[in-house]
């Protein structure tokens, strides 16, 4: 008989036993990664020890702070900003927050609220509302929030007329609006602003509200010389701007 014919195994080449490494590499990151992510969210060296609540102006943040106790324990990676609401419960002045862990104990809630544009005024009682119309909080007696005030009517009873006036209220600018007592909406859906000295500013509809402020700017600075007989503004147009 003739002699076994002998397999030779070639060596591995090099770009094969790169890649073999990489993967081996690879997996080794990913498992680690994991075990990372698990050792994070269950450890309690990461646990919640203080919350704070900032941004806050209309709620109390103190009062906030305390709702969110029982997240304390809580390895800061598992908490989550639906479980913050959760507890804070309906804060109808709190528009979003936004949750942040800061290393290595602490926990950060930053709340954004709404913008109050004026004060709804319903028999003894004050409401501060946002441009959606949306009560934000209940005044005080003692309250001196200075904005427009607004009297209940058949209008502000309608939701939608009285966004609309909310909603005009927010585009009007600052050095305007702090100069306006009382607003109100007509029946035809145009907002009547009440000015220093027994005058009206007529707004008229939400349309063109860039234009309006640059003119009513200029009216309202002229009032007490240029224009001191006289006592409404009316910018419904503003292209067509008249004073009587």
């Amino acid at each position: 008989m003739g002699e076994k014919a002998k397999v030779v195994e070639l060596p591995e080449s090099p770009e094969k036993r790169r890649r073999k490494l990489l993967i081996i590499i690879a997996a080794c990151i990913v498992v680690l990664s994991l075990a990372a992510v698990l050792i994070l969210s269950f450890s309690p060296v990461l646990a919640a020890k203080k919350i704070e609540v900032t941004g806050t102006k209309l709620v109390n943040a103190g009062k906030l702070a305390e709702s969110l106790e029982p997240l304390k324990g809580t390895p800061l990676p598992r908490i989550s900003e639906s479980k913050v609401q959760e507890l804070m419960g309906n804060q109808p002045a709190i528009d979003q927050i936004v949750v942040k862990a800061q290393m290595p104990d602490t926990l950060v809630v930053e709340v954004i609220e709404a913008v109050p544009v004026a004060i709804l005024v319903e028999g003894d009682k004050q409401y501060l509302v946002a441009d959606t119309g949306k009560k934000l909080r209940t005044l005080g007696k003692n309250d001196k929030t200075k904005l427009p005030k607004v009297k209940a009517s058949d209008e502000t009873k309608d939701p939608e007329k009285f966004k609309l006036l909310t909603g005009i209220l927010s585009t009007v600018d600052e050095s305007v609006l702090k100069q306006v007592s009382t607003a109100s909406l007509s029946k035809a859906g145009f907002a009547e602003l009440s000015l220093p000295k027994k005058r009206t500013l007529i707004w008229g509809d939400a349309s063109k509200p860039a234009l309006k402020n640059e003119v009513a700017k200029i009216f309202v600075k002229g009032l007490s010389d240029k224009y001191a007989s006289k006592t409404t503004i009316d910018v419904t147009n503003p292209e067509n701007p008249v004073v009587y």
